[in-house]
């Protein structure tokens, strides 16, 4: 058996980079990697040299790159790759930043896919990343989310974890092992991908079409192994707002609702506007929902809730903790406690109000989907299908809701789309058939990877090591990365098991001690798949 030399000393070795600057990386590249060359490391093997190097030198040039990726506005939801100012400035940047560091570059498709090569031959490790990033609106981040900074041990900035972060990992530990005149065993690509959290269509050509690595990682989930992924659904319902049709008993009118930034995140807020009936007068519009608030706290010990006037208006704003759609049962989501007070006010009956019944009868307190009949679980690896509203809007005459589920392995999709079919049919009962299922349906598999594979037990091996845990299993994930359009794609970090993951939050962050412990696992898979690969076994003479 090959020695484990690297991971003795990544292992044992303390981190010199949150100590005293080590003096060995001061310097041009050249100089610095000098210092971890076999003339001044005598005697140790390739593989101990280059883990020093990256151990004592590499944190601080990923949180530089990382910075100068972050301050690209790369939002793909807002303008497509194709048209994105930021996303063809990153690829330049990118390009030239490849030719410094003796790396091939191209770009695939219209910008869908940048592509930077190390090595020589048919491609043997694909490491893959997305350069877009989710929406970060400036009201709701402390400071602007894409001028990133360091503090109190933690990089911020939209991107730093998701996934601007673990691309310059790849890239300063694959500079690292060119600088020591290493060399792969075939070629490592560097694959970033521009429409991860939009439009896979043009990865996905990428991922059908170019000649496939022996093994693919992606950093974009968490440690140890993510094996498995759920199948990602999007569904949503509409109703024409109408014009409100008054009862005996109502004194206000829903004007507009607004919940949820975009698809994937769970709402942190969510915004009633209400108007007074006839007859009524704004003060007394404002004591109903002031009412209704105090009503709901009794039932609710964890509703947070701002009511204040607006001219003629009274403006509800109900406040959550926004978090991944893929971990909605680790947040709040606000939209549920909106419609809970607006349950309790004495509306008149539009879309708007008929969309918000919906919220409070078939999704309120659910995670699961048992309210709208679509639950089920895998007892196995995947866990149970997890279900928020994520997006509720007013637009051009029509209230529309948007849900993100995350569906495990264990039903096919004829069958779900049928138990969506049943959903829908519950909701058009529950309104009298004013809110249906809009248009845009998708439906998507689970991806279970081959958990017995070298890729997977390689990098399971790795984590123990560095991480001193002596029994992991390979793990699975709601959220949908890259990895799954890959035959046997996984995903090795950036998250720590314990960590809140703050990719899709305000206020993104990672800290300096996961980018330096990512940085170092990530080298010695790159070492250990790609610099210096066993050979698969040869089978014993029958």
């Amino acid at each position: 058996m090959r020695p484990r030399l690297t991971a003795v000393l990544l292992c044992v070795l303390p981190s010199l980079s949150f100590a005293a600057k080590d003096a060995r990386c001061q310097g041009t590249p050249k100089a610095r990697a000098a210092r971890f060359s076999e003339q001044a490391m005598k005697g140790a093997p390739a593989a101990e040299r280059y883990a020093a190097y990256v151990q004592a030198c590499a944190l601080d040039e990923v949180v530089e790159l990382t910075k100068q990726l972050v301050r690209f506005q790369t939002v793909s939801s807002e303008v497509p790759a194709a048209k994105s100012p930021g996303i063809a400035a990153m690829g330049r940047f990118l390009q030239k930043w490849a030719k410094a560091h003796g790396l091939a570059y191209r770009t695939v498709g219209n910008n869908d896919v940048f592509e930077l090569a190390w090595g020589e031959g048919a491609p043997h490790l694909g490491l893959v990343f997305h350069g877009d990033v989710v929406p970060a609106p400036a009201h709701e981040w402390k400071k602007p989310p894409f001028e990133p900074y360091v503090e109190g041990g933690r990089l911020y900035g939209r991107g730093v974890e998701d996934d601007k972060g673990p691309l310059a990992q790849a890239l300063v530990a694959l500079d690292f092992a060119r600088q020591l005149g290493l060399k792969p065993q075939g070629r490592v690509l560097v694959i970033v991908g521009n429409g991860e959290e939009s439009d896979w269509t043009g990865m996905t050509k990428y991922a059908a079409s170019e000649p496939k690595a022996t093994h693919v990682i992606s950093v974009d989930s968490s440690y140890p192994v993510v094996a498995a992924q759920s199948g990602f659904v999007a569904w949503s319902l509409e109703t024409p707002v109408g014009e409100p049709v008054k009862g005996a008993a109502a004194t206000v009118r829903a004007v507009d609702v607004t919940g949820g930034e975009f698809l994937t995140q769970v709402p942190g807020a969510a915004t009633l506007k209400l108007a007074p009936s006839a007859g009524r007068t704004p003060e007394q519009a404002l004591a109903d929902v002031q009412a209704a608030v105090a009503a709901e706290k009794g039932a609710r010990a964890t509703l947070q809730a701002d009511v204040k006037r607006d001219g003629d208006t009274v403006v509800l704003t109900t406040h959550g903790k926004a978090v991944h759609a893929s971990i909605a049962d680790e947040g709040h989501n606000a939209m549920w406690d909106l419609a809970a007070v607006a349950a309790r006010l004495p509306l008149e009956d539009n879309g708007i109000s008929a969309m918000l019944r919906v919220v409070a009868r078939r999704f309120d307190g659910d995670h699961f989907g048992q309210k709208l009949g679509v639950a089920y679980k895998d007892d196995g690896l995947m866990g149970p299908l997890i279900s928020a509203p994520t997006v509720l809007r007013v637009a051009d005459g029509k209230v529309t809701l948007g849900v993100n589920m995350r569906r495990p392995q264990g039903k096919d999709a004829v069958a779900f789309n049928a138990s969506l079919d049943q959903a829908a049919a519950l909701v058009g009962e529950d309104t009298g058939g004013r809110v249906k299922e809009a248009a845009g349906r998708y439906v998507g598999d689970a991806h279970v990877a081959d958990t017995s594979g070298t890729l997977v037990t390689t990098l399971l091996d790795i984590y123990k090591r560095h991480r001193n845990v002596p029994d992991v299993k390979p793990g699975s994930v709601r959220g949908g990365t890259y990895a799954r359009l890959f035959p046997k794609g996984v995903d090795f970090g950036p998250g720590f098991p314990g960590e809140l993951y703050t990719g899709h939050a305000p206020d993104e962050s990672i800290s300096l001690e996961s980018l330096d412990a990512g940085t170092r696992m990530l080298a010695e898979a790159v070492h250990t798949l790609a610099i210096a690969p066993q050979a698969p076994a040869t089978p014993a003479p029958k």
